[in-house]
């Protein structure tokens, strides 16, 4: 679903001016004004509050391009935007795009920065490649992306990821949780400090997959780099094959 139709879903019977009209001053004209009105810590609650339920306001707020300081508002308006969609709602490629998504589906054409962080429920696909903290300390949900870069799914709780291609350097770093997949290869320390979870990696993956890693899976069906499982502490690590100094626990695939 597109941005022009998102009001249409929302209020199916025709034209919402009057809601509008009982609301007027109230109105939120820009992120800025939003902003300004939140202060300098946003959270998803006072957004919430503040944006109401209005498809008109939304509307007028997810059209907007925003800066620095407007970012992270306008990734939770985009969340909202798409928990009040009965259709998969695609949006522009932005900064914290679904942040702390509740539910809905969201379709990017190429992700940027933190897309889907502190997520709990939902979808999102990115047809093409993410930025840097795709799904970062995300607790349930799922996201699909053509492959990503640095820190992709950071302290992830729960949920499920899947990179059809290949990911950068530091996937999964500090899990507790949650199901990786990535189809392609993965940079350096994938994993490291992991304490639960699962993680799968169809091609090779970089030098020290999991590094201090107290617990949790790490499957390579490719090859590990060197220094595979140094100074783990527990947790279990398997690859076809694993480059010098692996760990005595590593365990070779047949």
């Amino acid at each position: 679903m597109k941005l022009s139709s998102f009001m249409n879903s929302v209020y199916p019977e025709g034209n919402p001016s009057s809601r509008i009209k009982k609301s007027r001053k109230d109105m939120i004209f820009s992120l800025e004004d939003l902003a300004d009105r939140i202060g300098e810590r946003p959270d998803r609650a006072r957004v919430e509050e503040l944006v109401g339920g209005e498809a008109s306001q939304i509307e007028l707020l997810l059209s907007s391009q925003p800066d620095k300081r407007c970012a992270m508002i306008w990734g939770y308006v985009s969340s909202l935007a798409a928990e009040r969609s009965p259709l998969p709602l695609r949006l522009p490629a932005r900064d914290y795009v679904g942040l702390e998504l509740a539910g809905g589906s969201i379709i990017l054409e190429k992700g940027r920065d933190h897309v889907g962080e502190r997520m709990s429920g939902g979808r999102i696909k990115i047809e093409g490649a993410a930025g840097d903290y795709l799904g970062q300390e995300m607790k349930g949900g799922g996201i699909v992306a053509a492959g990503c870069r640095d820190y992709a799914f950071r302290q992830m709780k729960g949920g499920w990821g899947v990179v059809k291609g290949d990911a950068g350097k530091f996937l999964g770093l500090g899990n507790s949780g949650g199901r990786i997949a990535v189809q392609g290869s993965c940079r350096e320390r994938a994993g490291w400090m992991m304490r639960a979870g699962r993680l799968f990696v169809r091609g090779d993956a970089g030098e020290y997959l999991g590094l201090l890693m107290s617990g949790g899976e790490i499957m390579v069906r490719g090859e590990a780099g060197r220094r595979a499982g140094w100074r783990s502490k527990g947790g279990r690590i398997a690859a076809s094959r694993f480059g010098p100094e692996a760990a005595d626990g590593a365990l070779e695939l047949g």
